[in-house]
C-alpha cells in the first residue's frame, strides 16, 4: 500500500503538528492530549502534552492510558464478523434466535402524565441492526423519552451493570437510526455464541493478535499511575470531573462488561486495530478479519437513512453532537461513513467515531492514513477538542 500522506514526511508539519497539540493545553483550552497518526506501514506521528498529578506533576506520555468509552464499539463489532466469518451469527437473522429474551420488545412511544405508553415492536432487530444502530435500542443522553423512563426508575440508568440495558426500544426496528445501547446487546450476543465472557474473548481473539497489551476493561494497579484524570468544563473553567474518574480494579471483578463502553487503552493500541483495518484485516502476521469483512465494514449499512445530528438531554454528559461534521454520513460495520469526505481532510468512504470522554478516531483508506486524537474531559463533543482534532487533521492532509 503507498503512503499517500507526504505532508507528515515534512519536519515543518511534525512541528505544526506538536504546535497544535501543545496549545491546546498551554492555552488552558484542553487539559491534556494524545495523539498518533499511522499508516499501512507504520506510526508517523506521536505526541502527548499536558500534566497530570499535584506536586511534581508527571508529563502525559503517548503511553498514558485512557478511558475509550464507545471507542470500544469498533472493538465489539469486530468480535462479531469473527462470529460471522465462523458461521455461528447470521447479521441478518432476529437476535431473539440466540437471545430468546429479545423475543417480545416494546416500544416506548410517549408518556400518559407518568404512565409510559408502549406499542410492541413488529419484530426482533437482527445482529446488523444492532450494529448500525438501526435496532431501535436509544441512549437516554440523546432520546428524551429514554430519559424521562430513567428520570422516572421506569428503567435503571446507564450505571446499573446488565441491567442497563433492558430498555424498550425507541422506535420500530429497521425504521430509523439512532444511536443507542444496541452494541451492549451485540455484546452479549458475542458471549451467548462463543461461549466466553467478552472480557476473554477479546483478548484471546483481538488483543493477543494486535499485541494489545495496555488493553483492558479492569484497570490494572500496576499501570494504574499511567491512567489519565478525567476533566468537566464549566461555566468556570476546567475542573475535575466528580465521576468517571479512573480507578483500578481486580481482573473480573465485576459481573458485567458492556459490548458498548468501558474499555482502557492507549493510541498505541488502539491504532493497531485502526492499521489491521488499512491492512485488509492482518497485522505483523496475525489476521483478525478476512478482507471481504473489512470491505464489507465500509460499505453503507443503513440504505436512504441518514446519521443525523443529536440533541443532547443530558448536557453535562454531551453537547448536541455531528460526527458527519455538517456532511451527509452513513453507518458501515463499526463505525460512521463519510459518504463525501469532510472540509478537514477525510476522503470520500472514511470512517470514524469517537468516546464520551472527547477521544476520537479515523480510517482512510483512499489516502493509507489513521488516527487517533484523545483527550479526558466532559461534556462529549467539546468545542475546543473538536478545534483541535481538526487543526491537526488539516496538517495531516496538507490543508
Amino acid at each position: 500500500m503507498s503512503m499517500n500522506n507526504p505532508a507528515m514526511n515534512d519536519p515543518l508539519a511534525i512541528k505544526a503538528a506538536v504546535s497544535v497539540l501543545n496549545q491546546s493545553v498551554t492555552s488552558g483550552d484542553l487539559p491534556l492530549g494524545v495523539a498518533m497518526i499511522a499508516n499501512s506501514e507504520g506510526v508517523l506521528f506521536k505526541h502527548a502534552t499536558g500534566a497530570v498529578g499535584g506536586q511534581g506533576q508527571s508529563a502525559v506520555t503517548t503511553d498514558s492510558i485512557f478511558a475509550i468509552a464507545s471507542m470500544t464499539k469498533l472493538i465489539t463489532t469486530i468480535a462479531a464478523l469473527q462470529l460471522v466469518e465462523a458461521g455461528a451469527l447470521k447479521l441478518d437473522e432476529p437476535i431473539s434466535t440466540y437471545l430468546p429474551a429479545l423475543k417480545d420488545l416494546q416500544v416506548l412511544v410517549g408518556f400518559n402524565g407518568d404512565e409510559p405508553i408502549y406499542a410492541p415492536s413488529p419484530r426482533a432487530p437482527s445482529a446488523r441492526e444492532l450494529i448500525t444502530h438501526t435496532s431501535g435500542f436509544v441512549y437516554p443522553m440523546w432520546n428524551a423519552n429514554a430519559l424521562t423512563a430513567q428520570t422516572l426508575k421506569i428503567t435503571p440508568g446507564l450505571g446499573a451493570g446488565r441491567d442497563s440495558i433492558n430498555a424498550p426500544l425507541g422506535f420500530a426496528p429497521g425504521t430509523h437510526m439512532e444511536y443507542g445501547i444496541s452494541t451492549d446487546w451485540l455484546g452479549v450476543l458475542v458471549e451467548q455464541l462463543s461461549g466466553q465472557a467478552l472480557i476473554d474473548y477479546f483478548e484471546a481473539h483481538i488483543f493477543a493478535p494486535l499485541n494489545m497489551q495496555d488493553t483492558f476493561y479492569d484497570l490494572p494497579e500496576a499501570k494504574a499511575h499511567r491512567a489519565l484524570p478525567m476533566a468537566l468544563r464549566t461555566a468556570e473553567g476546567l475542573v475535575d470531573a466528580p465521576i468517571y474518574q479512573p480507578k483500578p480494579s481486580e481482573k473480573k471483578s465485576d459481573t458485567f462488561y458492556g459490548g458498548g463502553a468501558g474499555l482502557f487503552s492507549t493510541v498505541h493500541d488502539y491504532t493497531q486495530v485502526l492499521r489491521a483495518l488499512l491492512r485488509d484485516g492482518a497485522l505483523d502476521g496475525q489476521r483478525i478479519l478476512q478482507a471481504e469483512t473489512v470491505d464489507a465494514m465500509f460499505d453503507n449499512h443503513i440504505g436512504e437513512l441518514t446519521v443525523a445530528p443529536l440533541a443532547t438531554e443530558m448536557p453535562m454528559l454531551t453537547n448536541d453532537i455531528d460526527m458527519g461534521f455538517g456532511s451527509s454520513a452513513k453507518w458501515g460495520l463499526g463505525f460512521l461513513l463519510h459518504t463525501h469526505g469532510t472540509n478537514n481532510g477525510r476522503s470520500a468512504g472514511s470512517a470514524s467515531w469517537g468516546g464520551l470522554f472527547n477521544s476520537y478516531f479515523w480510517i482512510d483508506r483512499e489516502r493509507d492514513i489513521c488516527g487517533v486524537y484523545a483527550t479526558q474531559l466532559l461534556p462529549f463533543f467539546d468545542g475546543k477538542a473538536i478545534e483541535t482534532l481538526q487543526a491537526l487533521e488539516r496538517i495531516v492532509y496538507g490543508k
